[in-house]
C-alpha cells in the first residue's frame, strides 16, 4: 500500500498512478510526469525505472540537488508518522526540531558530505544545543535518526549520497545499584503504613518492572488464580506537538518492544498483599481508583521520599531494575529466564545493560575456581 508523501494513488478508473519530477525549470519550479499501471507494485516499479533513466541523464539528480535538507527531513517525518508509536514520533519530532533542522535545514543536498556530518557530531559532543555537551549515547541516537533519513533519500529518491556516519563511542559507566542493606531498609519503609503506591514499588523491587509499566498497571492485568502479572501497557509523559496548551500530555501505549508484552510470575511471599489490595479490574494498581492514576514523574517524587526515609542518599526508580537484575545474577538466576522477565529482546542486552557484578561475587567466583584448580602444596 502507498505511504504518505509517496505520490502514488489509485484513480477512479481503477488504475494506479505514480507521479515523478521530470524537469526543473530555471526559476526552480518542478514539472511532474505520471506513469500508470494496474497495481501499486507495478506502478511503483515503473516509476523507479523512469526515475533511473532520468537520473542517468542527470535530470532528477539536478532537481534534487536544488533541494535543501529540510525538504527531505520533513518529508521523512511525514512519511513515517503513521507507522510510529505516539511516543516514538514525539521523540523523533523533538530531535528533528532541536538538532537536525537547525543545523541542516539550509544545506543543499548536493553539498551534504562526511565533513559536514563530522562537524555536526563534534558540535553536539562539545556544545550540544545550549552550550552543554551531550553524552555520546545521546549523540549516537541523533545520528542514528539522521542515518535513517539519509537511507530514505538514497532508497526512495534513488540518490547515492555516499555518506559514512561515524558514531561516537559510548563511555561505559557503572550503573549504581542498591546494596543489600539499602534494599532491606527500603523494603521496611514500604511495609510501614503500606498503601497501594508503596505496594506498587514493592512489586517493582521484586520483579524489575519499568516505572512506566508499573504506572499503567490495572487490576485486570493481575491474575491471582494463575499468579502472574501481565504487562501490556506503559505510561509516559510526552511533548504535546499538536498544541501549546498544555505543553505535555500523558499517554498509555504498548510497551517498549514486542518482548516487553509479557507475563511475570507473582512472588509467593507477596500474594497476601495482592489479595489485601485487590480491586475492580479497571482500577489502577497504584491508586486503587478507576479515573485516577500516578504518572511516572509523580511516582519518582514519591520514590524520593521513600529512599530518604530509608537513609539512602541518592537513587532513582530505575535503580530498582538494575538492582533486581544484578541480585538475580548473583543468586545464580538463569540469564534467558531473567531476560524474559525484564522484557528484553535478547539475553545480551540483560548482561550488557543491567548486570553489574559486585566485588563480593567476583571474589566468590575466583576463590571457587582457585580452590578447584590451583594447588599451593
Amino acid at each position: 500500500m502507498p505511504r504518505r508523501g509517496e505520490n502514488i494513488f489509485k484513480r477512479k478508473d481503477g488504475r494506479w498512478e505514480a507521479r515523478y519530477v521530470k524537469e526543473i525549470t530555471l526559476d526552480n519550479r518542478k514539472k511532474y510526469g505520471s506513469v500508470y499501471a494496474s497495481t501499486y507494485t507495478q506502478v511503483k516499479s515503473k516509476r523507479e525505472e523512469v526515475c533511473k533513466l532520468l537520473n542517468d541523464k542527470g535530470i532528477i539528480k539536478n532537481t534534487l540537488n536544488n533541494e535543501n535538507m529540510s525538504y527531505f527531513i520533513i518529508q521523512w517525518l511525514e512519511t513515517n508518522k503513521i507507522r510510529l508509536k505516539s511516543s516514538t514520533f514525539a521523540k523523533y519530532y523533538n530531535t528533528i526540531n532541536n538538532y537536525l533542522l537547525p543545523y541542516f535545514k539550509d544545506i543543499k543536498i548536493r553539498n551534504l558530505n562526511n565533513k559536514i556530518i563530522e562537524s555536526f557530531t563534534v558540535k553536539l559532543l562539545e556544545k550540544g544545543k545550549t552550550g552543554n555537551p551531550l553524552s555520546p549515547k545521546t549523540v549516537k541516537d541523533i545520528l542514528v535518526l539522521l542515518k535513517s533519513i539519509i537511507n530514505y533519500i538514497e532508497i526512495d529518491h534513488n540518490i547515492n549520497l555516499n555518506i559514512k556516519i561515524i558514531y561516537p563511542k559510548n563511555t561505559k559507566k557503572e550503573n549504581n545499584v542498591l546494596t543489600k542493606e539499602q534494599y532491606i531498609n527500603l523494603n521496611k519503609v514500604l511495609l510501614k503504613d503500606i498503601d497501594p503506591c508503596k505496594f506498587g514499588v514493592l512489586i517493582a523491587m521484586a520483579t524489575g518492572l519499568r516505572i512506566g509499566e508499573l504506572c499503567a498497571l490495572k487490576w485486570k492485568n493481575i491474575c491471582l488464580s494463575d499468579k502472574y502479572i501481565y504487562v501490556e501497557k506503559t505510561m509516559q509523559r510526552i511533548k504535546n506537538i499538536n498544541s501549546n496548551k498544555p505543553k505535555t500530555k500523558i499517554i498509555e501505549e504498548s510497551p517498549k518492544s514486542a518482548t516487553s508484552n509479557r507475563k511475570i510470575p507473582i512472588p509467593e511471599n507477596l500474594l497476601s498483599l495482592f489479595y489485601k489490595f485487590k480491586n475492580n479490574s479497571d482500577c489502577y494498581l497504584l491508586t486503587g481508583q478507576i479515573n485516577k492514576f500516578i504518572e511516572p514523574r509523580s511516582l519518582e517524587r514519591k520514590f524520593s521520599k521513600y529512599i530518604k526515609e530509608a537513609g539512602i542518599e541518592k537513587a532513582n526508580f530505575h535503580m530498582l531494575r538494575h538492582t533486581f537484575a544484578t541480585m538475580c545474577i548473583e543468586e545464580g538466576f538463569e540469564i534467558k529466564c531473567l531476560s524474559e522477565i525484564l522484557g528484553h529482546s535478547g539475553s545480551q542486552i540483560t548482561l550488557d545493560r543491567y548486570v553489574h557484578s559486585s566485588f563480593k561475587l567476583k571474589k566468590n567466583w575466583i576463590n571457587k575456581f582457585s580452590n578447584q584448580n590451583i594447588s599451593c602444596l
